[in-house]
């Protein structure tokens, strides 16, 4: 599929076929090209909990409100997370970037110490901010991953995020819940949506060109 059509073709769904199942085989190569969303110093802050088990998926859907529907009837959900705490894979990060060949063995301490001390000068809400950049950046990399392959998806924002990281034993001190995903095949056809046209959004040069 060309990316035109991905991008054009992603839509939210409201209802899954139940009987479609995704093999944990394609979610791993789905997750895998997500992955390679940009990244800040590439510290990769993003963390997903995915649930594909019927029991576990049903202890949740007193908490997503409105959107019981796609979360019943996906047969895969998955909670995003930002790391606040991403600083503990630094080495992690560093160590595969030298074996990888991305980052020369003399070079890795030198890379670590630069990036601790930026770490420990940033504000907590600078971290926070960073990490929800990042980890939205790789959630969309992550719908149209998961459009190429011919699945849907259902990106959720109104849930109860302190139900669901204690249903799900997520470290709420650590971990920042950014969005629920409901992922399947489409069983009704796409919410209809229009965007704004470009005048809109788009200013040349200043910021005084928007329409209103």
């Amino acid at each position: 599929m060309q990316l035109k059509d991905v991008i054009e073709q992603r839509k939210t769904i409201k209802r899954f076929d139940p009987t479609v199942k995704i093999p944990r085989t394609e979610l791993e190569e789905i997750f895998t090209l997500a992955l390679q969303a940009p990244s800040k110093a590439n510290l990769q802050p993003w963390r997903f909990v995915v649930v594909d088990d019927e029991t576990q998926k049903s202890r949740l859907l007193g908490s997503v409100a409105h959107n019981v529907p796609p979360c019943e009837t996906a047969p895969v959900l998955v909670l995003v997370l930002a790391d606040l705490a991403y600083e503990k894979l630094l080495g992690d990060i560093l160590d595969y970037s030298v074996e990888k060949g991305c980052l020369g063995a003399a070079f890795r301490q030198n890379a670590f110490n630069f990036l601790l001390s930026v770490h420990q000068a940033a504000s907590p809400a600078e971290i926070r901010d960073q990490v929800l950049i990042d980890t939205s950046l790789a959630a969309m990399q992550l719908m149209l991953a998961i459009k190429d392959k011919g699945y849907d998806s259902h990106a959720i924002g109104i849930f109860n995020r302190q139900a669901v990281l204690e249903l799900l034993e997520v470290d709420a001190e650590r971990y920042a819940p950014v969005m629920l995903l409901a992922v399947g095949k489409a069983a009704t056809d796409p919410v209809p949506s229009v965007r704004l046209p470009l005048e809109y959004t788009l200013s040349w040069n200043n910021g005084k060109g928007f329409k209103k």
